[in-house]
């Protein structure tokens, strides 16, 4: 029963810890759509220092937009993900055994943070090209990149997809023995 009662403490403690990731997240978003409506021109420059890319001389309107929707697009993901982490850790903090609601809010958590993966391995090209569009004939540049952090967040992501509906059929399973006795 210790044991039991030390993890629901642990999912209470992380619950808390993941709500405080996702207010500091949607707190830097929030600022940098303001940075980005007050100093649109600034928006080029730090995506191409964020990627490690060339800083173009000139950026336009629509490439910064553009920048600014891409950036939005990969937190959709990160932020979805997170509150299914959170719920998930909430409802096994309230429970004796993880329930189905808990396992199924994992899976979900999990298959956000695929997407997530996969916005971010495709996020990189895309910058590298609305970065160039603006730059002369001979110099703008497609960049394609695939390195050890990448594959590390899809395979940890698709473990947690897998745990997930692994614990959605046990908490299934669980329920239907319950009924049946």
């Amino acid at each position: 029963m210790a044991e039991r009662e030390r993890a629901r403490r642990l999912s209470r403690q992380l619950e808390y810890l993941v709500a405080a990731i996702v207010v500091i997240v949607l707190g830097v978003v929030a600022v940098g759509l303001g940075w980005a409506l007050m100093e649109p021109e600034r928006i080029g420059p730090f995506a191409a220092q964020q990627y490690g890319f060339a800083t173009p001389a000139h950026s336009s309107d629509i490439s910064t937009w553009l920048l600014v929707a891409i950036f939005l697009v990969q937190t959709v993901p990160m932020v979805a993900g997170l509150l299914g982490l959170w719920a998930a850790l909430r409802d096994i903090g309230r429970r004796e055994t993880i329930g189905i609601e808990a396992a199924r809010w994992l899976r979900r958590a999990g298959i956000a943070f695929f997407i997530n993966a996969l916005v971010m391995l495709v996020s990189r090209p895309v910058v590298s090209l609305v970065l160039s569009i603006d730059m002369p004939p001979g110099q703008r540049f497609l960049s394609i990149g695939f390195g050890t952090p990448e594959l590390f967040t899809l395979l940890v992501s698709g473990v947690l997809v897998m745990c997930g509906h692994l614990m959605t059929v046990a908490a299934e399973i669980e329920d239907e023995n319950r009924r049946f006795v």
